[in-house]
């Protein structure tokens, strides 16, 4: 078959919804331009390139210290263009896949939702979606503790889950005027953090500048400066420094106990400082956005076409420049942190914009090649967004960790992303070659059969 006649050909039979996927939309949205078949799949399309666009930021931390993508000049005697491949990245991508996959993931719920709803009506719904998420919790810390992942995102998902069932009723703008309220308190807290750091900055300037300050100093005087040289630290790292080359040393070629031992450390250390503090907050917010866009009919393909282009336009046009500014200042500042402080102040308004762009881009694309080669078989990775995510984990942790290929730390820049193109042609491979054989993928049916305490039928007839 040709390419042009694989545009034009029926999807594949794998990639087919049952009659169990009907009920996932009301019969109210069934009258649309799109089949209703066309529409499930435009969502498990976009799914699908979301989670495997997560990859392009998540592979700089499984393939190396943070510090490299923090700081991308101290990598530049490294190959591979550290600091150029660092600033296409962050202009188009830092933030925005994230947002894509958590605004997926909001949405995914809601459908969940509406669907238990119309099966199972009353207080034996709510038992489900809880235990669903009680489940999607433990597969988190399985990615945590068992892949050694400690950014996973999964943990931090189901937390923020927990909050969406009470407002699963609610309308597409409350929705919205919500996840305003969410980035804004996020952002309130990083402008406190930021003014934070200018006074520490400043302090040490002045008591720099003057020896008998210095001497003066009282204990609490001292613990801030302190502070602040590990912040100055942290933002120009030196990768020659023994913590640093212990690090690669222990993840690439340690041994296993020691390997285990600080993995799980950084997961602990990651999940409360960093999951907690901040990242509930930034899915929650994109999570809530995803509802009121599948309230609206964006996600359902029902909404007017000019919607998608729109959508396109003002995302890109909005968060990109935006995004330049940030990546361009950043650079001329050496990465200063007191600028990137700021930054982060207008961080979820920035990294939103870009994603939403990047959505209406990948829905145009849905609405118009519907059924392409391309578009069938991202479908087929959607469909197994869970097992995909995981298995990132687990290929990753194949090549870079010391229990396996022990890579880590060895090169970065753009030879990460041919590392990234072989895992993609793995996952869209697997995906389709398994779900020829297969009704779910191996993590979605171990978590539906946990969810609905019923063994759930795999092989395909």
């Amino acid at each position: 078959m040709s390419v042009l006649e694989s545009l034009h050909a029926p999807l594949p039979a794998y990639l087919i919804e049952t009659k169990a996927h009907d009920r996932e939309f009301p019969l109210s949205h069934i009258a649309t331009p799109l089949p209703l078949v066309d529409r499930i799949h435009a969502l498990d399309t976009t799914r699908g390139f979301a989670v495997l666009g997560i990859l392009l930021m998540n592979i700089w931390s499984f393939a190396g210290p943070q510090p490299i993508y923090n700081y991308p000049i101290a990598a530049a005697d490294w190959g591979g263009a550290p600091l150029q491949t660092w600033a296409l990245m962050h202009t188009l991508f830092e933030g925005s896949q994230r947002a894509l996959f958590s605004l997926l993931f909001g949405a995914g719920m809601l459908l969940m939702v509406n669907r238990l709803g119309e099966r199972t009506p009353g207080t034996g719904s709510a038992g489900i979606y809880y235990r669903r998420l009680g489940f999607l919790m433990l597969f988190g810390l399985f990615d945590m503790v068992v892949l050694l992942w400690p950014a996973d995102i999964l943990f931090i998902y189901a937390l923020c889950g927990l909050l969406l069932y009470p407002l699963r009723k609610l309308k597409p703008r409350n929705l919205l005027l919500l996840a305003l309220i969410v980035f804004s308190v996020q952002g309130g807290l990083r402008a406190m953090n930021w003014q934070k750091l200018t006074g520490l900055q400043a302090e040490y300037a002045a008591i720099q500048a003057n020896p008998a300050l210095a001497a003066s100093a009282d204990e609490a005087t001292t613990k801030r400066m302190q502070e602040w040289e590990a912040i100055e630290a942290n933002a120009h790292p030196d990768l020659d420094s023994p913590k640093i080359q212990e690090s690669i040393r222990v993840t690439g070629r340690g041994a296993v106990g020691e390997f285990l031992v600080s993995k799980l450390k950084t997961s602990l250390i990651v999940l409360i400082f960093v999951g907690l503090k901040s990242m509930v907050l930034d899915s929650l917010g994109a999570m809530l956005v995803g509802m009121a866009l599948l309230r609206a009919g964006v996600l359902t393909m029902t909404a007017a076409p000019r919607s998608y282009v729109l959508l396109m336009l003002l995302g890109y046009g909005i968060g990109l420049p935006l995004a330049v500014w940030e990546t361009t200042t950043m650079i001329s500042s050496d990465f200063d942190p007191i600028l990137k402080a700021r930054n982060l102040i207008h961080y979820d308004f920035r990294r939103m914009a870009v994603g939403l762009g990047h959505l209406g881009l990948i829905l145009l694309f849905c609405r118009r090649y519907p059924h392409s080669w391309l578009a069938t078989r991202i479908a087929a990775v959607g469909r197994m967004a869970l097992s995909n995510y995981l298995g990132q984990s687990i290929l990753c942790g194949l090549l870079f960790y010391t229990v396996g290929f022990g890579l880590y730390g060895r090169f970065t820049g753009y030879y990460l992303y041919l590392v990234v193109a072989g895992i993609w042609g793995i996952q869209i491979a697997f995906s389709n070659w398994w779900l020829r054989r297969y009704s779910f993928g191996p993590f979605e049916w171990a978590w539906k059969s946990l969810t609905y305490k019923q063994r759930q039928p795999l092989r395909r007839a």
